[in-house]
């Protein structure tokens, strides 16, 4: 009761005191009317102070490496908007140099010479090549020799087709004429009195024409197959004629094969029917079929074999030849190495006989010859020069040999006369850039033959050399080219029996071509320098020197 009382009290105090407080505020004891009076101004000023300069300084670089880890959870998004539109970027090309398709060659000379060589390839085609060709040559040496002539011209047309299957074809056709006159009565294997007359004929009654039709086609796979496998099937037909009254049919059927194993190893498979009718006063006919199996293996990238057989049957004849080669490379580039063995059948027709000897007398005998040959060498390339030597031996059945016929005409004409033998051979080849714009080229053949019954290779050669340099002028538009031709006198049947030598060939010809602009230029030839009258077959002198003059053009 007595801490109530006490708390009460306490709290009225504190209640009263404020109050107390506000009264002695209104009535203050000693200011009047509120006013005050102000005694002095009071000024604050500020002491001296030094002025302290502070130069900024960069805090420290921060030098802890810190790696940091994003781990980007894939979310596909399916966005659904319209497909671009692609334009090509129009790319500016430069403008192709103007292909000339057509090219044409002609020439005048002596004595009496015409040279004209002309050819047009359609080109811009898709998928097709097509060229059309005309060549002429002709001379006449009557003003020297009676009869002293030859005349050769040429015609026809070549393509290539390319569907769009795959396959391909391609083929050709021409028309080739060809005259030679017998002239051989002008050198008379025995001297004429001087007082008989010399002989003189009528170029028709001397003439001999040889005309051929020929026409080949063949399909092809133009491109890769799918199982890859190679693949060709041809026709190729010809129909001569010459005088009197010879006709030659020939007919050609090859189809073959070429399946590929690993891309590197063929397996090649062909077959071949070769017909030909001969029919002057009789009818002789050679037929040979052949198929010809090989399969080629690469070992260690640096040894290729070949193995294979040619299967040939003729008439009531059947031969197995073999067909086997092996290559070896011994320094890559350099040297390679290369042996074999290989035989065939090689007809001897009016065709084949005509383009060796044009003299020959078309009343003759056909048949067909054979050749084994065992061959080996080395080919590759030295300091640019690139050369390949050979050395082979050849069995040979049925050779094709020629030897004069007399038989009491005053004009000579070449018998056909066959006979078996051997070869022994050697042959190198050679290409040789030693100086700048200079190349030079050679062939060297030489051969030994062995004959079972004839004494020697009638009218065949045993050494042949042919080289050859051109040289281009750096500053001139001029190319400048030299042949020679060497060859040993060929052995000859005499009226005797017995056997000589004719005289050798030496034969130096030089030629220049000046090129004057883009579609036109100059040319000139000057053949058999040295003037070389050899007889290539007995009785059968060639015409000496002779040169030609002539143009060139582009179109």
């Amino acid at each position: 009761m007595p801490s109530i009382l006490l708390r009460f009290l306490v709290g009225l105090c504190l209640l009263l005191c404020p109050a107390a407080a506000l009264l002695a505020q209104d009535n203050p004891p000693n200011l009047e009317d509120n006013s005050v009076t102000v005694v002095t101004n009071f000024e604050a000023r500020l002491t001296d102070a030094e002025r302290v300069l502070v130069n900024p300084v960069p805090p420290p670089a921060d030098t802890v490496s810190r790696r940091q880890t994003y781990t980007i959870l894939p979310r596909p998004l399916e966005i659904e908007y319209p497909a671009p539109t692609i334009r090509p970027r129009a790319v500016q090309r430069a403008q192709p140099e103007p292909i000339k398709n057509g090219y044409a060659k002609i020439g005048l000379g002596v004595p009496n010479a015409l040279y004209g060589d002309l050819s047009y390839d359609l080109t811009g085609q898709d998928n097709l090549d097509l060229g059309l060709f005309a060549n002429h040559y002709s001379f006449n040496n009557d003003k020297k020799v009676e009869n002293q002539r030859a005349s050769d011209t040429k015609i026809g047309a070549r393509g290539n087709y390319l569907f769009e299957q795959g396959f391909a074809v391609k083929g050709g056709l021409s028309y080739d004429t060809r005259s030679r006159y017998y002239y051989g009565y002008n050198f008379p294997e025995v001297a004429r009195d001087s007082t008989e007359e010399p002989l003189t004929f009528d170029p028709d009654d001397v003439r001999q024409r040889f005309n051929t039709f020929a026409l080949d086609a063949q399909i092809y796979n133009g491109t890769r197959t799918e199982g890859d496998i190679d693949y060709r099937a041809g026709i190729a037909l010809y129909l001569m004629d010459a005088n009197p009254s010879v006709r030659e049919t020939g007919l050609d059927i090859t189809v073959g094969g070429t399946k590929w194993i690993n891309g590197t190893n063929p397996l090649d498979v062909e077959f071949r029917a070769d017909f030909t009718s001969f029919k002057d006063t009789s009818s002789q006919n050679l037929n040979v079929f052949s198929l010809s199996p090989s399969y080629t293996v690469l070992v260690a990238d640096f040894i290729k074999l070949k193995a294979g057989v040619r299967l040939v049957g003729q008439e009531d004849d059947f031969d197995v030849f073999p067909n086997v080669t092996a290559s070896a490379v011994i320094v890559d580039g350099l040297l390679s190495a290369f042996a074999g063995v290989e035989g065939n059948v090689v007809k001897n027709t009016l065709r084949s006989l005509s383009d060796y000897n044009p003299w020959i007398n078309t009343r003759l005998r056909v048949r067909n010859s054979e050749a084994t040959r065992f061959y080996g060498g080395v080919e590759g390339t030295f300091r640019r020069i690139a050369y390949r030597a050979e050395a082979g031996y050849k069995y040979l059945d049925n050779l094709a040999l020629y030897v004069t016929q007399r038989d009491g005409d005053d004009i000579p004409m070449f018998d056909v006369l066959y006979d078996d033998g051997s070869q022994v051979y050697l042959q190198a080849t050679a290409t040789l850039p030693l100086v700048e714009n200079l190349d030079l080229s050679g062939t060297f053949v030489q051969r030994f033959y062995s004959m079972e019954d004839e004494e020697k290779p009638y009218h065949l050669p045993s050494l042949s050399l042919n080289a050859a340099g051109i040289y281009t002028l750096p500053t001139l538009p001029l190319q400048l080219r030299a042949d020679l031709f060497i060859e040993n006198g060929l052995p000859y049947q005499t009226a005797e029996g017995g056997t000589d030598n004719l005289n050798a060939l030496l034969d130096l010809s030089l030629s220049a071509e000046y090129t004057i602009t883009d579609a036109f230029g100059a040319w000139v030839r000057v053949n058999n320098l040295l003037n070389n009258k050899r007889e290539r077959f007995f009785q059968y002198p060639t015409i000496g020197t002779n040169f030609m003059v002539g143009a060139t053009a582009s179109f």
